[in-house]
């Protein structure tokens, strides 16, 4: 056994006499704890394969756990549901009207992917799309052979051979310059000529620019143009929300809106707890966490009524339940704020881990501390191993003192 040298008990002796006092006077010690559960959401709508997408919600939670003598938790959850929905329309070569194409056959559709007709590491591509079988009524099923799809944005002409459920071959895109004149005559916003291809994928047609125009879209961005025609989104769509209050709904937002399946019954499925006039982004946010009237149905029915939206999205993303709330309130806390609720879950504060300091004596514990325990890493072994050696204490906050001493000192 190795004994400790004179320098060694030196540089313990003011650790040591920390300790003493810890247990004998209120030493006062501020530390900040930031403890930051980050529940990140990201949707990725892939439509179309040209049209990809992109809709983020990032609702953060970031309780601040301030650690002292009297130990004062500050809990502000603050969410920050940022739904930025716009539209990459990868269009990377300048021509796309000719390549090659493979197609699967599976039930009523086709998809077919094309290429790009020159394989080179700049300028590849690649994209597939879905169509209906029956726009392909003469496809060459034994000798090669040549099949066409007309659309108002020009001819797609294939040229090639099935076998089975399974063709390739070549194409060529000849495109409608009427439509093309069309396009420019309705200042569709950055459109330049070279998106007809894709206009065709989409099946873009006069009458459906002329409709999103018509509506308040006069001033539409082709990125834009292509994704609401991808999906589908129609007049009746959109006027379909001024029946629950929403008008003129900006195009970035209808997007995101569509794409995460939002429709009237489910603005209205919130309305009958309360909850009106939900601005669109968060409703983004709450149904991309799956959030709806039978998730605040359960916490109605526990008393927590007028939730605030963005900590039901808190709630949904760290999986706070009415079960996970029953599970403090069985053991004597009552009306626990809303907002406490997220550091216990974020730091996995359980009712086990509370039952555990009750066998010990500590009976009555205050909410707003036992997040600064658990940060701090005060458990309930703990604190029967320090008693063991000595570190008795009827207050909570010496053992919080005293674990943070040691770990600042190692």
């Amino acid at each position: 056994m190795k004994y400790l040298n004179k320098t060694s008990i030196l540089r313990l002796l003011p650790i040591l006499g920390f300790v003493a006092c810890l247990f004998t006077s209120p030493a006062v010690i501020a530390q900040a704890i930031v403890v930051s559960p980050n529940p990140v959401v990201n949707v990725n709508v892939n439509p179309m394969v040209n049209p990809v997408i992109k809709v983020n919600a990032n609702p953060v939670a970031n309780p601040l756990v301030n650690v002292n003598p009297n130990p004062v938790v500050n809990v502000n959850p603050v969410v920050d549901v940022n739904v930025d929905a716009d539209v990459d329309v990868n269009i990377s070569t300048p021509d796309r009207s000719e390549g090659s194409w493979f197609a699967t056959i599976h039930n009523d559709k086709i998809r077919i992917e094309f290429r790009s007709a020159i394989p080179d590491e700049d300028h590849d591509w690649s994209s597939s799309s879905d169509f209906l079988l029956s726009d392909f009524p003469n496809l060459p099923k034994t000798d090669k052979g040549e099949f066409s799809l007309k659309r108002e944005a020009g001819i797609m002409l294939f040229i090639g051979k099935f076998e089975g459920n399974e063709g390739y071959g070549h194409y060529k895109f000849t495109a409608d310059n009427s439509f093309n004149d069309f396009i420019k005559a309705h200042n569709i916003d950055g459109d330049d000529g070279k998106d007809l291809f894709t206009y065709f994928i989409v099946d873009l047609k006069k009458n459906y620019v002329e409709m999103l125009q018509r509506n308040g879209y006069s001033d539409i961005s082709r990125n834009r143009l292509i994704a609401m025609c991808s999906l589908k989104i129609t007049e009746e769509y959109i006027h379909s929300f001024k029946s629950v209050g929403y008008d003129s709904i900006p195009a970035n937002q209808l997007i995101a809106m569509k794409s995460m399946r939002i429709t009237p019954d489910y603005i209205k499925s919130f309305s009958q707890y309360g909850y009106n006039d939900i601005p669109l982004h968060t409703l983004v946010a709450l149904k991309s966490q799956r959030v709806d009237g039978e998730f605040i149905k359960g916490f109605d029915a526990i008393g927590y009524k007028n939730i605030p939206p963005n900590e039901l999205v808190t709630f949904k993303s760290l999986r706070i339940t009415p079960e996970f709330v029953k599970g403090f309130t069985d053991l004597g806390y009552k009306d626990i704020p809303a907002h406490t609720l997220v550091p216990l879950k974020s730091l996995n504060i359980t009712p086990e881990y509370i039952n555990g300091f009750k066998k010990l004596g500590f009976t009555d514990i205050p909410l707003n501390e036992l997040p600064a325990l658990k940060s701090t890493g005060v458990t309930p072994e703990y604190v029967a191993e320090m008693q063991q050696k000595g570190f008795k204490s009827d207050n909570l906050r010496k053992y919080i003192q005293l674990k943070n001493t040691f770990a600042q000192n190692n």
